[in-house]
């Protein structure tokens, strides 16, 4: 479990392999109507968010936790999009206003792509309340097969240049956020890989993360807007 701010923490597990793997023995049901279920089960019994993700959408723990804290601050401001907690996460993630295409974006693929066969890698996070969310974890646990699941990984440096295309960050814009840390560097690089041979990996990658959390704020800021602008 991993705290994000007072009253708030997150958890994250990861599968990747085949759907009938992910699903109960024995018990027809789509990988959606699966997750659709368990999804309502943890919201009622602890009020708890549950969502699966995409992991080739998640960067680095700085970014979750700023997406959690403006998730959770629309909805005190009440300027949220959706009426689902878990749902404005995808809206964040993603950085898109319609839910259609926040799921499109950095979700899975509908139940009709899909069949028993097809490998799939899924990340699945809880959060809320920290107490409530320690029960929610192990109830998850005892629904879902634990064994077949893994600890959580975020991008790998080969994965990085997929995720700024993604989001529309280029190099150069990673660049002068380093230089913002007063980090010397040179004049121009032309590939990620070039420029890991000058920086530390994870100082690009709390770039890049940054880069990310410039587009989210904006997102933030224009529900903001539209909410003030309705008064």
């Amino acid at each position: 479990m991993i705290h994000v701010e007072k009253g708030l923490a997150m958890h994250l597990i990861q599968f990747e392999g085949m759907i009938k793997d992910f699903l109960p023995e024995n018990k027809p049901i789509s990988l959606i109507d699966y997750f659709i279920q368990i999804k309502e089960e943890i919201w009622e019994k602890f009020n708890i968010s549950f969502q699966i993700v995409n992991p080739k959408y998640l960067i680095s723990e700085d970014q979750l936790k700023l997406i959690l804290h403006h998730v959770y601050s629309s909805f005190s401001l009440k300027t949220n999009i959706s009426k689902q907690y878990g749902v404005e996460f995808l809206l964040y993630l993603s950085q898109e206003r319609q839910i259609t295409k926040a799921i499109e974006k950095v979700g899975i693929k509908s139940p009709n792509e899909l069949n028993d066969m097809n490998e799939i890698l899924i990340c699945e996070i809880l959060f809320g309340e920290p107490e409530k969310l320690k029960h929610a974890i192990k109830f998850l646990e005892n629904k879902i097969s634990i064994s077949k699941h893994s600890q959580f990984k975020y991008l790998e440096i080969n994965e990085w240049d997929k995720f700024m295309e993604t989001y529309h960050i280029s190099l150069d814009h990673v660049v002068n956020i380093l230089r913002g840390y007063n980090t010397k560097i040179k004049d121009q690089f032309k590939s990620i890989d070039e420029l890991k041979e000058a920086i530390s990996p994870e100082l690009i990658r709390k770039a890049i993360t940054d880069a990310f959390n410039i587009g989210m704020v904006k997102l933030y800021l224009d529900n903001f807007k539209r909410n003030v602008d309705k008064q």
